[in-house]
């Protein structure tokens, strides 16, 4: 037997209707379980993206805005190219 347990749920009259109208019995409990573990990981996403975000300010807070790094690295693959040139005598 499956590790299920039976619960009572209450719904709203107009959408426990809308359910039994378009979910065949047998299959409700199925697709009533499946729209709670979406909600549920929908819920854990937003916690996490809450936490990152909580994240971001305590490390801006501590070490401030970094300044753009792109023109460093473009600089860099400049230097890593002049280099490689000059080793094959391009």
């Amino acid at each position: 037997m499956k590790d299920t347990v039976r619960v009572t749920l209450v719904f709203p009259r107009v959408l426990w209707e809308e359910v039994k109208r378009l979910i065949p019995p047998g299959e409700r409990s199925r697709v009533i379980a499946w729209a709670t573990e979406r909600e549920i990981r929908r819920r854990q996403r937003i916690r996490s993206v809450e936490q990152l975000r909580m994240l971001q300010q305590k490390l801006q807070a501590k070490y401030g805005q970094l300044p753009d790094s792109a023109e460093e690295i473009r600089r860099m693959r400049e230097e890593r190219d002049a280099e490689l040139a000059s080793l094959c005598g391009c």
